[in-house]
């Protein structure tokens, strides 16, 4: 028979374990997946002026600064992305699964050369974020 004691923990112990498994959300903070949306964001606003840089680059001289007027810089690439999140607004709706698709996208991203992505079309790991092909 158990003691009144041993009850009252098994009880707590049962308790905590369903209200842990009732919890909704990914495994990151509110905090951290807004500043991984926003760090995606940001990252790919540096890649579009490092590739921007590069075509200028390969373009004579005399056409390079009629295409500079095309191009933004890193703070306004930011303001006109300010809007925009990679991962659904509300907060319960983010899954681990979303996250790790944007971090291996982050990765790519960083490492994956203009001329590279210029030949496949993009990456494909960020690709896999717009399923719906949005």
């Amino acid at each position: 028979m158990l003691s009144m004691t041993q009850m009252k923990f098994i009880s707590i112990l049962v308790f905590s374990i369903f209200i842990l498994s009732c919890r909704k959300g990914p495994s990151l903070s509110k905090e951290e997946v807004k500043e991984l949306s926003q760090n995606y964001i940001k990252e790919l606003c540096k890649k579009n002026l490092e590739c921007s840089a590069q075509y200028l680059e390969s373009l004579p001289s005399g056409e390079q600064n009629a295409a500079k007027s095309g191009f933004s810089s890193l703070d306004q690439c930011m303001a006109e992305q300010s809007n925009q999140s990679i991962l659904p607004d509300d907060y319960e709706k983010v899954t681990d699964q979303q996250i790790g698709k944007v971090k291996r996208c982050m990765d790519d991203l960083l490492k994956t050369p203009c001329s590279e992505m210029e030949q496949a079309g993009g990456i494909p790991s960020c690709r896999e974020l717009f399923p719906d092909g949005n």
